[in-house]
């Protein structure tokens, strides 16, 4: 099977068939009511996705041992918002310094140039490290290798990583984007949104997973 096509098939191909989306699917749907929470164990689940497309296994199951993806879901909420929290919690700041500017005032131009590149950058690297910590914390189930340099480093320099998290950034985004239009769709909007959402992050997961994989065998 091409790369291509197992990437698309993935998130409905393996021994679970289409369970697994479903969960997320309906997970996501819930978070619209009560926001955040339900999205949590699709946290720990995607873990297991990415560890599980690193090895070149199918789809995991969402429900198997629950108690491990409780661990994952949490773990993978603490690498997430280390790589991606702080990055987000920099631009805020950024933002509300400018926005508090009185108008008339002599804005620091400079600064604002350095200080919104640096958040820039910061953004970039926390999404292109992100999967590769994600992938070792599910793999070997240790925060403390997840954030580690030796770890991160021989992947992230990796052409073959950089590939694959250039396809699975560009799905996200495109799934991002379409979600959000379908969000807007009156009633059944949020259905529609949310369904295209967990099939575009499990493909994402597969294409980063398979990329970590990639860069760690050459």
């Amino acid at each position: 099977m091409r790369p291509s096509t197992a990437a698309v098939t993935y998130p409905i191909a393996g021994d679970a068939a289409e369970r697994p989306l479903l969960a997320v699917w309906l997970l996501f749907a819930l978070s619209v009511v009560v926001p955040v929470l339900p999205a949590v164990p699709v946290v720990g689940y995607l873990v297991r996705v990415l560890a599980a497309s690193e090895r070149g296994e199918s789809i995991p199951p969402f429900l198997s041992a629950p108690r491990t993806l409780v661990r994952r879901s949490v773990g993978g909420a603490v690498v997430s918002l280390a790589f991606l929290g702080v990055p987000f919690a920099a631009l805020l700041v950024t933002l509300y310094g400018v926005v508090s500017l009185e108008p008339g005032a002599n804005a620091p131009v400079g600064r604002i140039l350095a200080g919104s590149t640096a958040v820039l950058f910061l953004g970039i690297l926390g999404t292109y490290l992100a999967p590769i910590a994600l992938t070792v914390y599910g793999r070997e189930g240790s925060l403390r290798r997840a954030f580690s340099p030796d770890a991160l480093r021989p992947v992230a320099g990796h052409a073959a990583y950089f590939f694959g998290w250039t396809l699975g950034f560009t799905a996200l985004v495109v799934t991002v984007g379409l979600a959000g239009a379908l969000f807007t769709v009156s009633r059944a909007g949020p259905l529609f949104g949310t369904f295209v959402l967990a099939y575009g992050l499990l493909v994402a997961a597969y294409l980063w997973g398979r990329a970590v994989e990639r860069a760690r065998r050459r």
